[in-house]
């Protein structure tokens, strides 16, 4: 069966509904972007989130970082943790290759014009060593530069793209993902928007809308050479709104990523890297202001609302993440197969398994 995102297949994660794209980029100004690098025992690369159409110059944003589990590598966590406020573009990619992005990032930031100078870039890894000859794989700032400029508002590549190409998620191929909710209050409606780099799970413990797909998988012995390793982790989210939130308040947000990650299954065993990033489109912090200013602050009584959209979101980009990603050879002939989405299709339409 061709690769379908979950909604494709005719089915659908929470009750929310989604925007035009059903993607992070139905956030108004949110552009995403890929660099894959796929060659001879390589399979890698990086994925860049900008908010307002990447003109980050003078323009920065309320942050909030959650780690739920922190075997693993966020750049520019603590600049987050002190201010509140995201100043450059958001990167996933692998652990190995994390110092380079690092770098390449911090010479993006004064060479391209609608960046700002910046040295502490916000950069995110998971490994994708098993795939991915650490030896081999590099990364340019060419690279780099090509996936910030690039990157794009619109329906985005899922699956073996950017910083997914090399990730493994509940033993299937996994990847990017991403997913968007719109909900209304006092007559506004407001979209949130998530991108997921999954690289985490064991295939027994996979569950989608509460049906014990993993398990059901194997007892049926899918044709399949389950050769991929047990995994430990991990999982990188960033979640962004047009809802008007303070930078405490994004933090919040954060942690309801890891509701959907435990929806799916992932328990963040000790070995895993599970990280969340959420940042407001809607109140921009103006560096260089030399008086006070104003920013408006969701009523926190309502917060209920993105609380839930958030959790919707990620949990279906996580699954978006398996069913666009395809099977792939990587080093030493090692695979990662894809999750086989007409016995997927089979179990959620079985009549016992209606919900």
């Amino acid at each position: 069966m061709k690769r379908k995102r979950f909604r494709e297949l005719g089915f659908k994660i929470g009750k929310l509904k989604t925007g035009k794209f059903n993607s992070i980029t139905d956030v108004k100004g949110v552009v995403v972007g890929h660099k894959t690098i796929i060659k001879k025992d390589v399979s890698s690369g990086l994925t860049v989130i900008i908010p307002n159409n990447g003109q980050l110059a003078g323009s920065h944003y309320p942050a909030g970082f959650y780690s739920f589990n922190g075997t693993g590598e966020f750049t520019g966590s603590h600049w987050l943790e002190e201010t509140g406020t995201l100043v450059t573009p958001i990167i996933f990619t692998g652990s190995h290759l994390l110092g380079l992005v690092h770098h390449y990032l911090s010479l993006a930031t004064r060479r391209i014009d609608k960046l700002e100078p910046f040295s502490m870039g916000v950069v995110g890894e998971t490994w994708d060593g098993w795939l991915s000859n650490l030896e081999k794989t590099r990364i340019s700032y060419q690279d780099l530069k090509e996936a910030i400029l690039k990157a794009e508002s619109g329906q985005i590549a899922e699956g073996n793209v950017g910083g997914g190409t090399g990730m493994i998620c509940y033993e299937f191929k996994g990847g990017i993902g991403t997913s968007s909710r719109v909900v209304e209050f006092d007559g506004e409606n407001y979209t949130i928007g998530a991108i997921v780099q999954t690289n985490m799970g064991r295939r027994e413990d996979l569950k989608i809308n509460n049906l014990e797909i993993g398990k059901i998988l194997n007892s049926d012995k899918v044709d399949l050479p389950w050769q991929t390793p047990a995994n430990n982790g991990s999982l990188l989210v960033t979640i962004a709104t047009d809802a008007p939130l303070t930078a405490q308040q994004c933090k919040r947000i954060s942690k309801r990523g890891a509701i959907a990650m435990a929806r799916t299954g992932a328990i963040g065993e000790g070995g895993s890297g599970d990280f969340f990033l959420t940042f407001s489109t809607a109140n921009s912090y103006q560096y260089d202001a030399e008086k006070p200013y104003s920013i408006q602050m969701f009523p926190s009584e309502e917060l209920d609302l993105i609380f839930e959209g958030a959790i919707e979101v990620v949990e279906e980009a996580i699954i978006n993440s398996l069913c666009m990603a395809q099977t792939i050879e990587g080093q030493k002939e090692r695979k990662a197969y894809q999750l086989p989405l007409s016995k997927l299709k089979d179990i959620l339409e079985s009549p016992q398994n209606k919900y």
